[in-house]
């Protein structure tokens, strides 16, 4: 925070001694590389030596509604308007700063009868506000129909995967992606969908480039935070969101990340300390106050983590991990019966998890339930039946490109079973190497090698994760060789092996 107030400063200070004109250039420059804030101080020191200019007030709009200030960006386009209806341009942005300030009724009035793409895209956006789903897919569709933009596109997408339509969602990323392959909301949205089909390090990839590009956006900070925290980077994550919180220390996507990576570190302090100033400001159904329901229960104090939970369970009773910290409150709060009456219908499936199993156990004993011993048996061996499902789950992930599902279904199995099931083993490799994670990556395959070297796939996984690793290359081609003589028919042994002996020329 010190940082940018003494660059806002040092920015002031500067734009002082210059000309109108001189910092109206240093703001259409700050502005056209996307550096929003720097733009913000050159357009005020340049209105201040020319005001009411009607050229700086209108980038000045755009530039607060590019930082998502809509106060702000309404106060320049007043300006603008001088009191006269807007039109054109105008009545769109005027209509932007009105959802920035959550105000959906006053879209409508700004845009009158226009009827362009963009005027479509903002009131598709003002019907969600009003959780009017299906008037902004139709809303959405009609400025699809007279031709779209990037915006539209990309906020259609948006909408689409939320609705769980995958593929229509794809299909509009991709007309965005044509229009604008470099537009923040295009960049956003193809995260998004990188994240929704498990390919992790694409997505860590595309959220870089989004903040190279577009320094001030919040929500590529955020979707990179996210994607590390996945990847189980927690120190890289806390790092971008330390940056993030420089200009966003309450936004509700940097409280959130911060809790959870306080989570994912057993920091239940450091959850409860990032959450409980804000708690009232909580939507019912945040995920944070899963987060803190989990913190406040792991701190001892149960009847708050109930009352954080409780609420949570009502509106979502098919939420494992929410049944799950519930029951253990109940049971921490001597209501061992209420807590059997959460887990029950969870544990008596054959897909129960060990964890879900354990916690039943535990409760069932102390409340007297004849089936303890039944639960307390079933949570020291996995069931076939959820160990089958996690193999489908994960060979069905792999051969998706869904890395991070696989991985997810892979480690279940590992912690269920003796760990030495070597297609699991050699899959698992696999998938965190496509993770970007080569130390786990080598770890698992290594072990898979010792249990099977003679296994073409696990040899070619093996010298794969070296070659893509820069770690023990030489040894990778060794490996990578012995895999081609083994296997001489298998395609992807030989193209690892012919990219591997190209690098070493």
């Amino acid at each position: 925070m010190k940082h940018s107030i003494l660059l806002a400063l040092t920015l002031a200070l500067a734009a002082c001694s210059d000309s109108p004109e001189e910092s109206l250039a240093s703001g259409q420059k700050a502005f056209a590389a996307h550096d929003y804030p720097a733009a913000r101080v050159h357009l005020a020191a340049a209105l201040a030596g020319k005001p009411g200019d009607r050229s700086i007030l209108l980038l000045q709009a755009r530039n607060f509604l590019a930082l998502g200030d809509g106060e702000a960006a309404k106060s320049a386009l007043e300006a603008l308007a001088a009191g006269s209806p807007v039109e054109g341009e105008l009545a769109e942005l005027t209509a932007e700063a009105a959802l920035l300030r959550q105000k959906p009724d006053l879209v409508e009035a700004a845009l009158g009868s226009r009827g362009t793409p963009e005027a479509e895209r903002l009131r598709a956006l003002a019907a969600i506000q009003k959780g009017n789903l299906a008037g902004a897919m139709q809303l959405f569709e009609k400025g699809a129909e007279t031709g779209g933009n990037a915006r539209l596109f990309a906020d259609y997408a948006r909408f689409k995967l939320l609705s769980g339509d995958t593929a229509g969602a794809l299909l509009m990323a991709d007309k965005a992606r044509k229009l604008a392959p470099e537009g923040l909301d295009t960049l956003l949205i193809d995260g998004q969908l990188q994240v929704r089909k498990g390919d992790l390090q694409a997505a860590l990839g595309t959220y870089d480039k989004a903040f190279r590009h577009y320094p001030a956006s919040l929500a590529a900070l955020t979707g990179k935070a996210a994607v590390l925290g996945d990847l189980g980077r927690i120190n890289d994550m806390k790092a971008v969101l330390d940056k993030a919180a420089t200009f966003a220390p309450r936004a509700p996507a940097v409280l959130f990340l911060r809790a959870k990576a306080a989570s994912q570190a057993k920091d239940w302090a450091g959850v409860r300390a990032v959450i409980q100033p804000v708690e009232r400001t909580l939507a019912p159904l945040d995920p944070a106050r899963a987060l803190y329901g989990e913190a406040l229960l792991r701190l001892g104090q149960t009847e708050l983590a109930r009352a954080q939970l409780e609420p949570l369970y009502r509106a979502m009773p098919g939420n494992r991990d929410v049944l799950r910290l519930l029951a253990e409150a109940k049971l921490a709060s001597g209501d061992a019966k209420g807590a059997v009456t959460v887990l029950r219908s969870l544990a008596d499936q054959p897909y129960a998890r060990p964890d879900e199993l354990a916690v039943m156990a535990k409760a069932a004993a102390v409340a007297g339930d004849p089936k303890a011993a039944s639960y307390d048996a079933r949570s020291k061996q996995a069931a076939p039946q959820a160990l089958g499902r996690d193999l489908a789950d994960g060979d069905a992930a792999m051969r998706a490109g869904n890395w991070a599902g696989a991985s997810q279904a892979y480690e279940r199995l590992l912690s269920s079973t003796d760990g030495t099931n070597i297609v699991v083993l050699n899959n698992m490799a696999y998938a965190q190497l496509m993770l970007g994670n080569y130390d786990r990556a080598r770890e698992l395959a290594d072990k898979a090698l010792k249990l099977a070297p003679n296994n073409p796939s696990v040899l070619d996984t093996a010298g794969w994760v070296r070659i893509k690793s820069g770690k023990d290359i030489e040894n990778g081609r060794r490996l990578l060789r012995q895999g081609a003589q083994q296997a001489p028919g298998n395609m992807t042994i030989r193209a690892h092996l012919a990219e591997a002996e190209r690098a070493g020329r």
